[in-house]
């Protein structure tokens, strides 16, 4: 009787309990419980999501080691984030599609970065001779601007630089080809012989163009005009290499040009003559290096520099847009000034992590519960 009636007891408190919170009255929780909610530090700011990549089928993979020009980094198509010079490697995955980015991981020093990258921002170069509008052949330094990718074959335009106007002109045929993924690099090679893109140098005789008014050049004997070369004033410019010759009075000659190129046609014999005196020399188009640029958003002074043993997620910043887009890894120097309650704006500081800049408009994040356990970050 003793123990039911305990336990009869038992119930009624456990109801009662019951009752009172549906009434409205607030059960306290175990102590036990309070203490914890109160020891749990306050979670960080999570990181946002990373940048997507281009899906789909692949048409070409790229890669290169040390490339010479500037990349410019997208969090988003048409968002740019920052450049990068003096990449150690690079590597750029063509999608199959039109007007679709590449998608592109860089390492520059000890940082990572990955993003989209449009035409504009990531040059393609020749990596054998090709002929594009019938008459131009690039050279290994010629950049090329790509479009349409399919599978293993990408389309690739060839703008002619400004020098050019003075020496060819009125080109007809569209600077475009579809070539092979195989006959594309993400950088300049050394060097190759142009001539091997139509069959060499042939007779390899020296000539001079002797007209006074711009020449017509055509893919073949009494062809449609494609492009005109024009009589420079100096008469070492005017040198060309005579490559074969029909009996109907037509000579099929090479030309430099800037830019890298080669003028490859057919041109009639009457408008040649003794070669002219040498010292030629042509203009090369090159890119230039990553010009110096402050912090964006750093209104407040920068910290000192320092560096963490660990690595460091990294994220970037245009407008309210937010991508995590890499790392910064172990021992990168670096100054940060705040940029939120949970976040600082890093500056590389020194060596080739200094080669990553943020574009106009742009920062780059790192969350300040990271740095935890780096000596040096100011916790301001």
């Amino acid at each position: 009787m003793r123990r039911l009636a305990a336990g009869i007891v038992g119930v009624g408190l456990v109801a009662a309990a019951a009752a009172r919170a549906v009434a409205g009255f607030a059960v306290p929780p175990p102590r036990a419980a309070v203490q914890a909610q109160a020891a749990a530090p306050p979670r960080p700011a999570g990181l946002p999501p990373p940048v997507a990549l281009p899906g789909g089928p692949v048409g070409c993979t790229l890669r290169a080691t040390k490339p010479r020009d500037v990349i410019t980094l997208e969090m988003a198509p048409g968002v740019p984030y920052a450049r990068a010079a003096e990449i150690e490697s690079l590597e750029a995955t063509l999608a199959v599609g039109r007007d679709t980015p590449a998608g592109v991981q860089v390492v520059v020093g000890n940082v990572k970065l990955r993003g989209l990258a449009a035409p504009p921002g990531l040059a393609l170069y020749p990596a054998r001779p090709f002929v594009i509008g019938e008459v131009l052949v690039p050279g290994p330094q010629s950049r090329l601007r790509w479009g349409d990718v399919a599978a293993n074959r990408v389309t690739v335009e060839l703008p002619l630089v400004k020098e050019n106007r003075t020496e060819v002109r009125d080109v007809k045929a569209p600077l475009r080809a579809a070539r092979p993924c195989a006959d594309l690099r993400l950088t300049g090679r050394a060097s190759f012989d142009s001539y091997d893109a139509v069959g060499g140098r042939g007779y390899d005789q020296v000539a001079g163009l002797r007209s006074s008014a711009p020449v017509p050049i055509s893919a073949q004997p009494n062809g449609p005009t494609l492009a005109k070369l024009v009589v420079s004033r100096k008469a070492a410019l005017n040198e060309v290499t005579v490559i074969d010759e029909d009996e109907a009075g037509w000579s099929r000659i090479a030309r430099p040009a800037a830019g890298d190129l080669l003028v490859v046609g057919w041109v009639k014999q009457a408008k040649l003559g003794k070669p002219p005196a040498r010292e030629t020399t042509f203009a090369v188009f090159n890119a230039g290096g990553l010009k110096p640029a402050g912090a964006a958003g750093a209104a407040a002074a920068p910290s000192p520099p320092f560096a963490c043993a660990k690595e460091l997620p990294l994220v970037a910043e245009v407008g309210s847009q937010r991508r995590t887009v890499g790392s910064i890894g172990s021992g990168v120097r670096m100054r940060t000034t705040p940029a939120d309650a949970d976040h600082v704006t890093v500056v590389f500081a020194d060596g080739a992590a200094m080669n990553v800049r943020p574009v106009d408009g742009a920062r780059l994040l790192v969350r300040r519960s990271d740095f935890d356990g780096c000596p040096g970050f100011p916790r301001r």
